[in-house]
């Protein structure tokens, strides 16, 4: 028997057909395996301006699957290439797989736990919010502990609750 994974996938996308790439996205994630829980989706604008075109929406989902982590490594870069057909092309995902188990890996196309992880306020407050009490492998604190002390996120504003983009 298989045992499952769990990964942590930090998905960005632009806010112009940001809401319709993220459901057909999580539509296919949810495909290969089970989104246990999604945060908060939140608004980052790229500038002081607070212009919306300039704005990516940023989302953290709680994924488990049989897939190893090479195969979840290859269904977040075919997703973030925009190939697939029922993905729209105005809208550029990006993808990044945070956190796979504990998995702790560095080479050159995959380095776990993502080293953003705990320095970006805004993907260390969205992964907190769905998996607080995992513990980061190498600075050995759980995502709550970390969220706690970091800054606040800078040209951020609260969205949508990201369950609504897995009611499909």
């Amino acid at each position: 028997m298989k045992s499952t994974h769990n990964a942590l996938i930090h998905l960005a996308l632009d806010v112009v057909g940001g809401e319709d790439s993220a459901i057909d996205i999580l539509s296919a994630i949810s495909e290969l395996g089970k989104i246990i829980s999604i945060s908060s989706v939140y608004k980052r604008y790229l500038n002081k301006a607070h212009i919306d075109l300039s704005a990516r929406f940023e989302v953290v989902l709680h994924f488990e699957t049989l897939m190893s982590v090479e195969q979840t490594l290859q269904l977040l870069l075919s997703l973030s290439s925009g190939d697939r057909n029922e993905i729209s092309h105005k809208c550029h995902p990006a993808l990044t797989l945070l956190v796979f188990d504990e998995l702790v890996q560095m080479s050159p196309h995959l380095t776990l736990p993502y080293p953003l992880l705990h320095t970006d306020s805004l993907i260390i407050r969205c992964a907190s919010e769905i998996w607080g009490a995992y513990e980061h492998p190498i600075l050995q604190k759980t995502l709550r502990e970390i969220s706690k002390s970091a800054a606040s996120a800078p040209f951020v504003e609260f969205h949508m609750q990201g369950k609504s983009l897995v009611d499909f």
